[in-house]
């Protein structure tokens, strides 16, 4: 059972208050009643118990993994999880992926979460109604908040307050996908303010959630990567090397730094990152002129 909420939206930033009743970026809800299967196949096995996961090949293999990595974590006892997922680009052009800014990747995201959500819910300690709404219009923060389970798509700094009050609140098991927030590591400006009382306030809610899933992407000085964090499995990251041809190049139990794998790649007499300055400077530009040429690869097509 789903039940959609008005919008507790604050004024966007263009000045125009969020819709007083439904949502534009949240239209409907498609979560099926409890104990429903996906076409996926909720239990379908993605991965052994003894041997690492591969790099997710598309969307539906994400949402797959994602669900049993973030089930096998609840089974162990974490009930504050962390996920980010690689959103299926949708209306790209060929100079911007997301011409329509974070509404765009909401709309991209949401069948995802929602995807995990039910075959969460199937789990008979998950079970209940959910209520779906939106926390922040500008921002596109939404959640779909239920007694036993709970999730917040796009968390952000300035939504920390509402974040706690669905963690606080939900008994067994709160997730967080993909947050907009940077909290200072590294070189990063901390979202979180400078007041010391205003940032631990916010890092205590941040550092509750702990990492269960992750895939991400990253261009190294013209080296494509991929990175994956599956509960229990620790991290991988592969150098894209052709279509559907991934190489292993890292592993590690504590999250990589962007330092650690450049570190990798330089050492590794194949890669881009390998080559002199002018060479890669080279490849860099024939890179971005192929890119501007290809078609983008709109998943909803």
């Amino acid at each position: 059972m789903i039940r959609t909420s008005g919008s507790g939206a604050r004024p966007s930033r263009s000045g125009r208050a969020g819709p007083a009743t439904r949502p534009a970026i949240l239209a409907r809800i498609r979560l099926a009643p409890t104990g429903s299967s996906s076409s996926s196949g909720p239990d379908a096995p993605a991965t052994s118990e003894s041997s690492p996961p591969s790099f997710p090949q598309g969307t539906a293999e994400i949402v797959k993994q994602c669900y049993q990595a973030t089930k096998k974590a609840y089974m162990a006892g974490v009930n504050r999880q962390r996920v980010e997922l690689i959103l299926p680009l949708i209306g790209a052009t060929d100079i911007d992926d997301w011409p329509g800014g974070i509404r765009q990747q909401f709309k991209a995201a949401q069948p995802m979460v929602e995807e995990v959500l039910v075959q969460l819910k199937a789990l008979p300690e998950l079970q209940g109604p959910l209520d779906a709404r939106i926390v922040d219009d500008a921002d596109a923060v939404g959640a779909w908040q239920g007694a036993k389970l709970s999730l917040v798509l796009f968390p952000t700094a300035e939504t920390m307050k509402e974040l706690k009050k669905v963690r606080d609140a939900t008994k067994e098991l709160t997730i967080i996908a993909n947050p907009q927030w940077n909290d200072g590591s590294g070189n990063v400006v901390s979202d979180f303010g400078i007041l010391p009382w205003q940032r631990s306030s916010a890092l205590e809610v941040a550092e509750s959630f702990e990492d269960v899933y992750v895939t991400k992407q990253l261009r190294i000085n013209g080296d494509n990567t991929r990175w994956l964090y599956y509960y229990g499995f620790g991290w991988q990251v592969f150098v894209v090397r052709g279509p559907r041809e991934l190489t292993l190049v890292l592993t590690s139990e504590t999250r990589p730094t962007y330092a650690d794998v450049e570190k990798k790649l330089r050492s590794l007499d194949w890669t881009m990152s390998s080559m002199g300055l002018f060479d890669r400077i080279a490849a860099e530009a024939e890179f971005n002129r192929k890119s501007l040429e290809a078609i983008p690869p709109n998943e909803s097509e």
